[in-house]
């Protein structure tokens, strides 16, 4: 979430504080009876109301007629805002993968993702924010990988060297959206999309651990050094 669309909250936030203070004043009643939708400022279980508009044209102010007391002209606001702390998301990941012994391939079965967002706005928005970064989390754990030469010189220049996880590779993403919003801003807003990638090569890896018995201090793992670490350690497909 912006700074920008925080700012606007806290300016909607005046706004709405200054229209309630008016029509208070118009309506003769106390601002905490007030609620203000559909356009409007409504006494709450009545039908007296003021609408946005008409609240609008008293504090635009009329020649000899002086505006409500302890209000600035305007239905609008300016505020500045300063993010001082930092909002940390949390996220728990499993996944459940298939090791061929023969060839060190890799099929992973199932992943389930659990993620933190603090308040959610679109929670569709937010699950696409999560399948994305759970795919780059593939292909860190298993694809992706910079070569070079002995000069230095990548090796890895175009797509069909640098391999990425394709539709055929990926399993159904299962997310789970868990809302905590974050005392730290206005919104409760959290980020998304990274912390759907960090944990993602470390559940892939510690899936293949558990299902071959071999220990993995690498990324991206290869089916080639899968089937290097499984010889060292005398593990075989019988």
């Amino acid at each position: 979430m912006t700074t920008a669309t925080r700012i606007r909250r806290l300016a909607a936030r005046k706004v709405r504080e200054k229209a309630l203070k008016v029509a208070a004043q118009e309506l003769e009643a106390a601002e905490a009876d007030l609620e203000l939708a559909d356009g409007a400022v409504r006494i709450a279980g009545t039908n007296r109301a003021i609408p946005l508009a008409a609240i609008a044209r008293v504090l635009r102010g009329v020649p000899g007629y002086s505006l409500p007391p302890g209000v600035e002209p305007g239905l609008e606001a300016s505020v500045q805002w300063q993010t001082d702390q930092m909002a940390y998301a949390h996220s728990c990941h499993a996944c459940e993968v298939e090791v061929d012994l023969e060839t060190g391939g890799v099929k992973i079965l199932r992943y389930v993702a659990l993620q933190d967002s603090g308040r959610l706005v679109n929670p569709l928005i937010v699950e696409g924010q999560v399948h994305g970064g759970v795919v780059h989390g593939i292909g860190n754990a298993l694809y992706e990988r910079m070569r070079f030469d002995e000069a230095a010189q990548p090796l890895t220049t175009t797509f069909a060297d640098y391999l990425l996880p394709t539709s055929t590779e990926l399993p159904t993403i299962e997310v789970l959206l868990h809302e905590s919003p974050s005392p730290f801003n206005p919104l409760g807003a959290k980020g998304v999309g990274e912390g759907g990638t960090v944990p993602v090569a470390a559940a892939v890896i510690a899936a293949i651990e558990d299902a071959t018995g071999v220990r993995i201090s690498e990324a991206p793992i290869t089916p080639a050094r899968i089937v290097e670490l499984l010889t060292a350690a005398h593990i075989t497909a019988e």
